[in-house]
């Protein structure tokens, strides 16, 4: 599988350049839309949670106090990396339903462009985030350590995606589904709320969020850009190795159920 995304990469390619092109064509704002959606939701949840459901973040990993936007925000890019590429990855096969009915190719190259677009934004969100760290001074070694976590989250969501992509083209109320599904995944991850609020007040519900994967990536983002904590050296490595395993196996599924593609769509 690895001889086969090296042979394809110039069709990937192909495609990021093309969905490049024509996400925000028609919009006056254009690529500045993928600043002003996740800075929009932070505004809202920040006032809210912060304002009126009173949640205090942790303190900052330099001593000088706390911000609860800058928790969230943290948060936030790790969330949306995920959530996007699922999203992205299901309706994939759908829009290009037309091109993969008349061409052979592997499927999986469009949802491999689509995604590297999505990056973009991704990496964005993180400048803002690290621009409000440097205007906050908190700074440390540990940022280093965010990249094998967005790493590995990004190989986990490409790997459930290339899955959920294949599985909506054969039923499409996958994508609703998954939809009501991350919602509630949203709220049981500690993206809001510092996982320590709930250790102290229920062990059960305690026990349901860290059972969740993406609990691990969004706390070890937290550790690493807002507390400047390192997490121990095996969850590093255990999140870079489960991303790439899932991805791998991700892939694998989807090649073996992909083979009818063309009459499925």
């Amino acid at each position: 599988m690895l001889t086969d995304l090296y042979s394809q990469r110039a069709l990937v390619w192909a495609f990021a350049n093309r969905d490049f092109a024509t996400r925000y064509r028609s919009s006056v704002l254009g690529w500045a839309w993928s600043l002003i959606q996740p800075l929009a939701t932070l505004v809202v949840f920040a006032a809210v949670f912060s304002l009126v459901f009173r949640i205090k973040a942790p303190p900052l990993g330099n001593g000088e106090g706390s911000s609860y936007a800058a928790f969230l925000f943290t948060g936030l890019v790790t969330w949306n990396l995920f959530s996007s590429l699922l999203n992205l990855s299901m309706s994939q096969l759908k829009s290009n339903g037309e091109l993969l009915k008349k061409v052979q190719f592997p499927a999986w190259t469009v949802i491999l462009g689509a995604s590297l677009v999505q990056l973009v934004q991704v990496l964005l969100e993180l400048l803002v985030l690290v621009v409000m760290f440097l205007w906050l001074r908190n700074i440390g070694w540990t940022w280093i350590l965010a990249v094998p976590i967005l790493l590995g989250t990004m190989l986990f969501a490409q790997g459930v995606g290339l899955v959920l992509s294949i599985v909506n083209a054969r039923f499409g109320d996958v994508m609703y589904i998954v939809a009501v599904v991350l919602g509630a995944l949203y709220f049981l991850t500690p993206v809001l709320y510092p996982i320590s609020m709930v250790d102290a007040q229920n062990e059960w519900l305690s026990l349901i969020i860290k059972l969740n994967p993406m609990s691990w990536y969004v706390q070890s983002m937290h550790d690493v850009m807002y507390s400047l904590v390192a997490p121990p050296a095996l969850v590093i490595i255990g999140l870079l190795v489960g991303g790439f395993l899932t991805f791998w196996a991700g892939l694998a599924i989807f090649n073996r159920w992909s083979e009818d593609i063309g009459e499925l769509l």
